[in-house]
């Protein structure tokens, strides 16, 4: 009798596991596909005068698109390092720093971060942009476009290594839009 018991228990154990494991699969594939490729007229936020910046704006170079707010202590460790990269690459690598903060918080940021900073700042009304780059739920959020708009690398949060491997990723992309800019017809 025990044993029959026993059986019929791990029958019951065994459906609920594959029951649970198949809604699980399920559950998966209902996510969407990470983004591979931004289309020319992804938005990367609005300017505090209304304009919205696309990644259209800066056709033909890599883009870095950084989501980040003045709360987060990551994404405050984030953007001195995104401000010296900015130096460094001039306009070859645009910088996009898109606040996920409210219009009043992002005025008020501006107006601290005025004549300091090289970023290009913009904030998100309605998350059309963390939409547009699947933004998880926390920060910060950097993706690394090629020149043709395809996400070389996504980083999610910040840690010690996050310098090194945004730096290899950055250094792939200005390679290879060099070599793709060496190899136009001249015209």
């Amino acid at each position: 009798m025990d044993t029959e018991l026993h059986r019929r228990g791990l029958l019951a154990w065994l459906g609920s596991t594959v029951l649970v494991a198949s809604a699980g699969a399920r559950a998966e594939e209902a996510d969407p596909p990470l983004l591979q490729q931004a289309a020319p007229e992804t938005p990367l936020g609005q300017t505090l005068d209304g304009k919205t910046v696309r990644l259209s704006d800066f056709a033909g170079k890599p883009v870095i698109v950084f989501f980040w707010a003045s709360w987060c202590p990551y994404c405050r460790n984030e953007l001195p390092v995104l401000e010296n990269l900015q130096t460094k690459t001039g306009e070859r690598l645009p910088i996009i720093a898109v606040n996920v903060e409210e219009r009043d918080v992002f005025r008020k940021l501006q107006r601290a971060l005025a004549g300091k900073t090289k970023l290009t700042h913009t904030y998100d009304p309605g998350d059309a942009s963390a939409q547009a780059f699947q933004k998880p739920s926390s920060l910060p959020y950097t993706v690394v476009l090629r020149a043709d708009g395809s996400v070389a690398a996504r980083q999610r949060g910040w840690g010690e290594d996050s310098v090194q491997v945004l730096v290899k990723h950055v250094n792939a992309v200005l390679a290879d839009a060099a070599r793709t800019a060496a190899s136009a017809p001249a015209g």
